[in-house]
């Protein structure tokens, strides 16, 4: 058996026969299940249209206008004729593409493809077809190709389309097929002229103001003089490196789950710094692609540059950089964080304020700090402290202090600009917390919502880190006060 379809050499029954065979055995599909079929009017879908209606299956032939084109009303009405004659009803819906490339920022040709995705998958799923089908062939294959070449795309690009994909920005449950992958384009023209298929051409197929059109109709053909058998040498090279990238996604995928340490719903993904650095140049700008396709998965050409230059940036420490359609890429002391611009970074690891906030705090009583921490207060009996292990009196979660001077209600709030203190150890001095901060280590951008503790306007608690000096115990108080930060359960943590 063939492993691909040559129309030339079959007759009409061993053609149809062939297409199944392959079909069959490429896709596994169910003939009780409908396939949506996208077709533009052109040879390619209507050839893949006509070969599997004459098999048998069950199809829903559906198109989209771009609305790009003055005659494309017209076309689409002419469209729904053809097919009426051949028995089929064309599902039918058209979409401003100019509009929505202006709107997102994208090129046309990138913004049509999301449109007719959306459209075709929508579609399906309103039907409960078993996939998505285009008509896709072998020329389109290479042309793919050396667009991801020309543009640096590296191994994902250079493996260009494959027969069956999950297309997960468009659909988590329906695939996209691909049956007519391995099929060149003359093919296409001669079965169409063989059976009488009047097409429906799109004449900007033929202008060069588009990428996919100049690689189509200036580079290919060039190309091809310069070595004959171009395309096919292209399409098989494409197949070797697809068969390269499984093995490059699959050690990626481990590098993957081995750094990532949160997902925030769409919106960012942060990395273990440390285990990051660790990886090979090459896993990092995986991984760094990864993230960006995770959070922007209708972007697909991340090109070399963009990764190369963002690499760049982590290592050497750079903290913030534009990767590339509003996505940031952020390097913490222990984390390097992706994320959509406009999105605030938790920092769950770390007692934090609110944004704003100034809390009262009372003594039996606790405040709540971002992201599950909390902050309680009591006063407590010298008795009962001296009981207590070494341990807890040296925690530095709890802070053991002299309540002679306390004046209620504390308040817990954020340092001040310029704003001095006395931290324990020191006498007769005053340090700027900002000062404090940095000898503590604290990284810069954890010190603007970091909680202090104070007692009429001073602090006499830099929570976790250390009570002030003029808040000692002297050692003959028959109370003390008693200040504790709790950490998280980590089983109620933000998602």
């Amino acid at each position: 058996m063939p492993s691909s379809l040559h129309f030339l050499d079959y007759n009409l029954r061993m053609e149809q026969q062939t297409f199944a065979q392959e079909f069959f055995r490429n896709f596994q599909p169910d003939p009780a299940r409908a396939l949506l079929v996208g077709v533009s009017g052109g040879a390619d879908s209507l050839c893949l249209l006509h070969l599997l209606k004459s098999c048998g299956w069950q199809v829903i032939p559906a198109h989209l206008d771009h609305r790009l084109r003055a005659v494309s009303a017209d076309q689409a009405n002419q469209l729904v004729q053809l097919l009426a004659s051949w028995g089929l009803e064309l599902r039918l819906d058209s979409c401003d593409v100019g509009e929505y490339a202006r709107l997102n920022k994208l090129g046309i040709e990138e913004a049509a493809r999301i449109c007719r995705y959306n459209f075709l998958f929508d579609l399906a799923a309103k039907h409960e077809a078993q996939a998505v089908l285009t008509a896709h062939h072998r020329n389109d294959q290479v042309e793919t190709v050396l667009m991801h070449f020309l543009r640096g795309s590296g191994v994902d690009g250079l493996s260009g389309m494959r027969k069956i994909e999950q297309l997960g920005q468009f659909s988590e449950e329906i695939p996209l097929w691909r049956p007519l992958l391995d099929i060149p384009k003359a093919d296409i023209l001669a079965y169409c002229q063989e059976h009488g298929i009047s097409t429906i051409e799109d004449e900007s197929n033929q202008s060069t103001l588009y990428f996919r059109n100049r690689i189509r109709h200036d580079v290919l053909p060039f190309l091809e003089g310069i070595q004959p058998g171009f395309a096919e040498i292209a399409a098989r090279n494409a197949k070797a490196i697809a068969n390269d990238k499984e093995v490059i996604e699959e050690a990626s995928e481990l590098a993957f789950r081995a750094t990532l340490l949160e997902q925030y719903d769409g919106q960012a993904l942060v990395f273990d710094r440390e285990k990051w650095q660790a990886l090979s140049r090459g896993l990092r700008a995986r991984l760094l692609m990864r993230g960006a396709r995770t959070l922007l998965p209708d972007v697909r050409d991340w090109g070399f540059e963009f990764i190369e230059r963002v690499l760049n940036g982590i290592d050497s420490d750079t903290k913030r950089q534009d990767l590339k359609a509003g996505l940031i890429v952020e390097v913490r002391e222990n984390l390097i964080a992706i994320y959509k611009e406009g999105f605030v970074l938790p920092n769950k690891d770390y007692p934090q304020l609110p944004v704003d906030a100034i809390l009262k705090l009372y003594p039996g009583k606790s405040v709540c700090l971002d992201h599950g921490w909390k902050l309680r207060a009591e006063m407590l009996k010298r008795a009962k402290f001296e009981k207590l292990d070494e341990t807890t009196k040296t925690d530095p979660y709890h802070a053991w202090l002299n309540p002679i001077d306390l004046e209620l209600p504390m308040l817990v709030r954020s340092a001040n600009s310029g704003e001095r203190w006395s931290p324990l150890g020191m006498i007769l001095q005053r340090q700027k917390l900002s000062d404090f901060f940095i000898n503590q280590k604290i990284p810069h951008y954890l010190r603007g919502q970091w909680p202090l503790v104070t007692s009429g306007g001073s602090v006499i608690w830099a929570a976790g880190l250390r009570i002030a000096q003029a808040w000692r115990l002297l050692g003959d108080e028959p109370e003390i006060l008693h200040l504790e930060l709790v950490k998280p359960d980590p089983n109620l943590l933000d998602p």
